[in-house]
């Protein structure tokens, strides 16, 4: 069922990860082995495997933490979970409760809610405090038009010189930031795919994404493509998702071959925040992973936080210590060593 909410008490807004069309587009993802259990407002779901939960325990150098399925509020892939609800304890409770209970009924190991910001997990918890919390990753963004560089914002000097160098001599070799959607954007769909598995493979994670995922997020109606082209051809592409007067960049990828002569990201990245505040983008989000990267080039960093609830006595004892290896595994990973495990 879908969550009764009271909006007059909602102060966490939605983002584009909860949007009935964001769930259209992982109703027809195929890169994660799970089942829809409801489909209602927030989606829940039985996983069985994800190639980002993997990526995160290969990351971490952990043991698996699930043998057997676990109930899902939300997707590992949407970079937010449902914070929308966090303030609405009425709703939070009868959403667990529900979850649980199913957990129960087909015999899941409990009940994991993805990627709330640190207010809102602290919000949810109120309402239902979980067993284990687990930071298991950081969303990166940037407010354009802040700051004191026009284009950059907040960066060290080293860095801001660097990354201009880098942006103009990108611009004087002839490369050219491309945005497309709709036929255009799947056009280039074996390309992207390529390009973003190759760089998912080259930090040590497994491939994340398949054909039939990324052409359900670049058909969706906040779906686009950015992608960087230098003599004809596409170098980097980032799938990106606009709602609501924010860019997400959603999955991204770039050719490693260019390396010694162009710096696709840097480049992209500088073109897409310049055109922020014409194109009314309060926030430009650039997602999750490549942490140091992103401190470097001052993005501004949201810890996610997932919650995990057992269904059964005795659980906790079996899947705690996995996740609270997991937290501080990806904690350390991510340049955070020693973060409390609470939000």
């Amino acid at each position: 069922m879908t969550a009764a909410q009271n909006f007059d008490t909602q102060s966490f807004p939605r983002t584009v990860f909860d949007t009935d069309e964001w769930r259209d587009v992982w109703a027809r993802a195929t890169i994660e082995r799970q089942r829809i259990v409801d489909p209602g407002r927030p989606p829940r779901y039985l996983l069985e495997h994800s190639p980002f939960w993997q990526g995160y325990e290969d990351d971490a150098g952990v043991e698996a933490v699930w043998d057997r399925p676990v109930l899902t509020i939300g997707s590992v892939y949407s970079v937010y979970g449902p914070a929308y609800l966090a303030d609405d304890r009425a709703a939070v409770g009868t959403l667990v409760d529900e979850a649980i209970a199913e957990a129960r009924d087909l015999d899941a190991a409990g009940v994991l809610v993805f990627n709330l910001p640190p207010e809102a997990a602290a919000q949810w918890a109120i309402a239902r405090p979980p067993d284990v919390f687990a930071r298991l990753d950081t969303a990166y963004y940037k407010n354009p038009g802040s700051g004191p560089d026009p284009v950059m914002g907040f960066v060290p000097k080293n860095k801001r010189t660097d990354w201009r160098r880098r942006w103009r001599r990108a611009t004087e070799k002839g490369v050219k930031l491309v945005e497309e959607t709709g036929a255009a954007a799947l056009a280039q769909l074996d390309r992207t795919l390529e390009l973003n598995n190759g760089s998912a493979v080259k930090h040590g994670w497994p491939l994340l994404y398949d054909r039939p995922t990324l052409e359900a997020a670049l058909t969706s109606p906040h779906g686009c493509l950015f992608r960087a082209e230098w003599e004809g051809q596409t170098i980097s592409t980032i799938v990106s998702l606009e709602y609501d007067r924010r860019l997400y960049l959603w999955a991204a990828g770039t050719d490693p071959a260019v390396y010694s002569e162009i710096s696709p990201y840097p480049f992209m990245l500088y073109e897409i925040l310049a055109q922020g505040v014409e194109r009314g983008w309060d926030v430009v989000e650039f997602g999750r992973g490549n942490d140091r990267f992103k401190r470097q080039h001052g993005f501004s960093g949201n810890h996610l936080w997932s919650l995990w609830y057992a269904a059964r006595p005795g659980e906790a004892e079996v899947y705690g210590p996995r996740l609270t290896a997991l937290h501080n595994g990806m904690a350390e990973v991510a340049g955070y060593p020693g973060l409390a495990q609470r939000p």
